[in-house]
């Protein structure tokens, strides 16, 4: 009897939903309609371990005895997954993708101190249903819990636990005078490595919608608003939640226009605003950014194109508060395919709370070249005069957010010239930490730029991005002309070998007032020789090499410079089923204070074979000193790779280990990943 009503259901359920079928697109296949049909089965089965941990050494100092720490990480697990395709009545309607499956871990920590080791069951968890695939509006959820293993930089490893819910919708066609895309996430990633912790949950809205205008072009309107709260940082470091809000609105639009279409027009519109909190100390000020853009470009003819543009910026954030205003305009004339040249008018005007500023300029340039008996020849001249005033009244100027990454520990410099010393703070991206200048940062000052550089040993990661909140002076009250002059000559003696001249003077004249800081004439000419041969041999073969040399006379900082670097890559040999490249630089810079000059030797060297088709191998070198300067450094970092892949078995294997030294400071990461995967 159940089954007599169920089955006098289906037919009645089906006449209820074709005609909603049909309207949607159609049905192709009467078989399609079902009230649940699974299409597919799929999975895996995964068996991974992961070992993360870094050695931490300073050296001794006198009376004071060497001080070593070590941290590390160790992940062993099982995964079973298993992912299902079905959709409800047709796959038009309803379409659903299904994947779980149990994770079995153990897990250890250990330090100088501690030994800790637990046993965990997870679970892998994905979910996503979409409405009315493939039509004009459609729709679809989506839910997923998973337990990643992530390579977050050199030799760091960091296991998480990511859950991640939203929508989407979507709407197009359907008489609709604009396409609509929509999305919403809640996000929330917790992990942690052994020198890194995430604790991070991000809430996200994103609306666009799309105006096509035809031939003439299209708009686009962009609405995006997220909140993040962070627990996140570097262990051993005090960690301070903190919560970051952010809406922007940006409105593009690209026109086509005239005859052809020979004039572009590209308007863009951008407002941004952004509140943040630091909870236990005084919060960062809410900053509000408006901008606009507007760019023409003209094809007058094949030898003659004009384009004028406007810039507009201003930024509200406590009492950092900026505003400019810019217009550019000018041609390019190509007469002859071996002459060209240029032509251009500018005026700014710039106004911060503690000073107003404004200029104008005119710039111009041409190009040409010609065969030469051995060889071709191209040479460039530009100038520009620019007529320069500015009015300060007494008092910094404050920048709040300067944003760079730190590699290694190369020096970063400052957007800002004339930082103010002591009112430096750097902070990681997040604001949850502060770092401590001469523990995991130092600063140093060249000429009238600010350098900041990462220290081996402190809480800031390889690589990590930072944010750095300053004073810098504007430079008093006067007017002065600007003379910039450049030559640049090459000399292309062979498709393969060439050299090249560049000479540049700037020469600032005060016309009026008394800056507070010298201005800066330079004189600087660079020369430089390049080559790069392909090897007539019978495997595929290349090597090349150049070296530069730069004299730079300034009034603030003046230097001397040479560099060099060489190559050489080919397929190796023996058997062609790789190829390897080995790359040598070097960059010397003496200032005319010793403390500030650069010495860095560099290598790289990388490896790559495929065996037999299922087997890929590759590995990478590199490593980099610098002896110049008060403090010595050096990084050598090494990593290799290797898959295999039989069937639906595959094999995984990635170590990598990360050596850095700084004076008497040594940091030592690495990490070992194995997997092996067999799909079914």
């Amino acid at each position: 009897m159940v089954g007599g009503r169920t089955g006098a259901r289906l037919p009645r359920l089906r006449a209820a939903w074709l005609p909603v079928l049909l309207a949607l697109g159609g049905v192709s296949r009467a078989q399609e309609i079902a009230p649940f049909r699974m299409t597919s089965v799929e999975g895996n089965n995964t068996i991974r371990y992961v070992r993360d941990s870094f050695v931490s050494k300073q050296s001794g100092l006198g009376l004071v005895p060497p001080v070593s720490s070590s941290v590390a990480q160790s992940d062993w697990r099982e995964e079973l997954y298993v992912l299902t395709q079905a959709y409800v009545y047709h796959p038009n309607l309803l379409s659903l993708d299904i994947g779980l499956g149990p994770v079995l871990q153990h897990a250890s920590y250990e330090d100088d101190s501690t030994h800790t080791a637990k046993n965990a069951v997870l679970a892998n968890v994905s979910v996503g249903a979409k409405l009315f695939r493939d039509k004009p509006m459609n729709g679809s959820l989506f839910y997923e819990h998973l337990n990643p293993t992530v390579l977050v930089g050199p030799g760091q490893v960091m296991t998480q636990q990511n859950t991640r819910w939203g929508a989407t919708f979507s709407a197009a066609g359907l008489s609709l005078p604009v396409a609509l895309i929509a999305d919403a996430s809640h996000a929330q990633m917790q992990g942690r490595g052994a020198d890194r912790i995430i604790d991070d949950q991000v809430d996200q809205f994103n609306l666009r919608a799309t105006r096509n205008l035809d031939k003439f072009g299209a708009t686009q309107v962009q609405l995006h608003s997220a909140h993040q709260s962070s627990g996140s940082g570097t262990p051993g470091l005090p960690i301070q939640a903190t919560d970051t809000s952010n809406q922007d609105l940006n409105i593009d639009t690209r026109l086509h226009f005239g005859p052809g279409s020979l004039y572009d027009l590209t308007n863009v519109i951008t407002l941004a605003q952004q509140s943040f909190t630091r909870q236990g100390d005084s919060p960062v000020p809410n900053r509000q950014d408006r901008r606009l853009m507007l760019d023409f470009q003209a094809r007058h003819a094949a030898q003659l194109q004009s384009f004028a543009s406007y810039n507009y910026s201003s930024a509200d954030q406590g009492a950092a508060s900026t505003t400019r205003n810019a217009v550019t305009a000018g041609v390019n004339w190509f007469p002859r395919g071996d002459f060209s040249g240029s032509v251009a008018v500018h005026a700014d005007r710039n106004a911060t709370q503690q000073a107003n500023s404004s200029s104008r300029a005119v710039d111009g340039s041409v190009r040409y070249q010609a065969p030469l008996p051995v060889g071709s020849l191209q040479a460039a001249y530009s100038v520009r005069l620019e007529q320069r005033d500015q009015n300060a009244s007494s008092g910094p100027t404050q920048v709040i957010g300067d944003h760079f990454p730190l590699v290694g520990s190369a020096w970063e410099t400052l957007t800002e010239r004339h930082v103010i010393l002591g009112s430096v703070a750097v902070f990681n991206v997040a604001r949850t930490q502060r770092y401590i200048e001469g523990i995991d940062y130092v600063l140093m000052v060249v000429g009238n730029e600010m350098r900041v550089q990462r220290r081996v040993g402190g809480g800031i990661l390889d690589g990590q991005e930072v944010l750095l909140d300053y004073f810098y002076n504007e430079g008093g009250t006067y007017s002065v002309n600007q003379n910039d002059q450049r030559v640049d000559v090459t000399w292309s003696i062979t498709r393969n070998l060439s050299t090249y001249f560049r000479y540049q003077a700037s020469s600032p004249y005060l016309t009026s007032g008394q800056p507070s800081y010298p201005l800066n004439t330079v004189r600087g000419s660079t020369a430089g020789l390049r080559g790069d041969w392909p090897l007539n041999l019978d495997y595929n073969a290349s090597v090349g090499a150049g070296v530069e040399w730069e004299d730079r006379r300034e009034t603030i900082a003046s230097f001397r410079r040479h560099s060099a670097d060489a190559y050489a890559q080919m397929d190796e040999p023996l058997l062609g089923l790789g190829h390897f490249s080995l790359g040598l630089r070097m960059n010397r810079v003496d200032y005319d204070n010793p403390l500030q000059n650069l010495d860095v030797r560099g290598w790289d060297l990388r490896y790559w074979t495929r065996l037999a088709s299922e087997v890929e191998l590759s590995a990478v070198a590199n490593g980099e000193t610098d002896r110049g300067g008060f403090v010595p450094r050096y990084r050598l970092s090494s990593s290799v790779r290797a898959d295999w892949r039989y069937r639906k078995l595959k094999l995984s294997m990635d170590m990598g280990r990360t050596v850095e030294k700084q004076g008497n400071s040594q940091r030592a990461p690495s990490h070992v990943q194995v997997q092996a995967r067999r799909d079914f």
